[in-house]
């Protein structure tokens, strides 16, 4: 959850976003330390007591201690390595996972669309800011849309995103999830979401004069739910484009007979 004047993470909805507050916290104490022992040889220079001929010697003709302050970085950063290699790859494509749904999201000036891949069946639709003059009383001003992107929860999604004029970046807090959309490249990620819910982010990558009106709004459903909602908008698809179908048929016929 996200209340205002927040300092800390959101409540994490991914596996990935609750390793990454706890990798967070793993390096803040790493940090802590490393600041413990600077502000010791500090604290030790400004005492009364210090000597500087022989803590010079000591620091600069010692090889112990210089093996010392280049090993002991060098160790904590590879260990610190390890878990972020590890979350890199399950945010990203995941080789030999069956996904059970395909998700692409294309950037625009400024608005999303969303296409959706189950199967050899595919739809899509455009994603708007609502404006102050339509938003319903339990709207968030600048951060509801007209259509929000429906996603099942508890399983495992390929995200694709890309762009058609400029970079863009589908951020949502929660998730953990940023992906920058870069026009003419596909890039691709994974993601569970484990708790259904509502879920909303931002564009944060600069993308022109209405950067800040590109709202997210991410619902996650059920998977029977997600299932049924997939199969009424399938359809309606379908029926607008034969509505669409006929109507460019009926203007033939009429230039025809012209």
């Amino acid at each position: 959850m996200i209340w205002d004047s927040q300092i800390s993470f959101p409540d994490p909805s991914t596996v990935n976003m609750k390793y990454m507050i706890l990798y967070h916290g793993c390096v803040m104490a790493v940090c802590v330390v490393v600041m413990s022992f600077v502000s010791a040889g500090f604290y030790y220079i400004i005492m009364p007591w210090y000597v500087e001929e022989t803590f010079t010697k000591c620091y600069t003709k010692g090889e112990k201690a210089e093996a010392i302050w280049t090993g002991v970085p060098m160790i904590f950063l590879f260990l610190l390595s390890i878990p972020s290699h590890v979350l890199l790859y399950y945010s990203g494509s995941r080789k030999g996972c069956e996904y059970l749904y395909n998700l692409k999201v294309v950037g625009h000036q400024w608005y999303w669309s969303y296409e959706y891949f189950v199967g050899a069946k595919s739809f899509s639709f455009d994603s708007y800011m609502v404006p102050i003059s339509d938003l319903p009383l339990d709207g968030y001003m600048f951060m509801d849309v007209d259509k929000r992107c429906v996603l099942p929860a508890n399983r495992l999604i390929r995200v694709l995103y890309t762009s058609v004029d400029v970079v863009h970046s589908w951020f949502i807090p929660s998730f953990g999830f940023k992906n920058d959309c870069i026009p003419g490249r596909i890039g691709s990620s994974s993601l569970v979401i484990n708790v259904p819910g509502i879920y909303y982010g931002f564009c944060t990558e600069l993308c022109g004069a209405y950067h800040s009106e590109m709202p997210i709004v991410v619902e996650a459903v059920p998977a029977l739910e997600f299932d049924s909602w997939l199969l009424t908008v399938s359809m309606e698809g379908q029926s607008e484009e034969n509505m669409e179908t006929q109507e460019n048929v009926s203007e033939l016929g009429v230039v025809t007979k012209d």
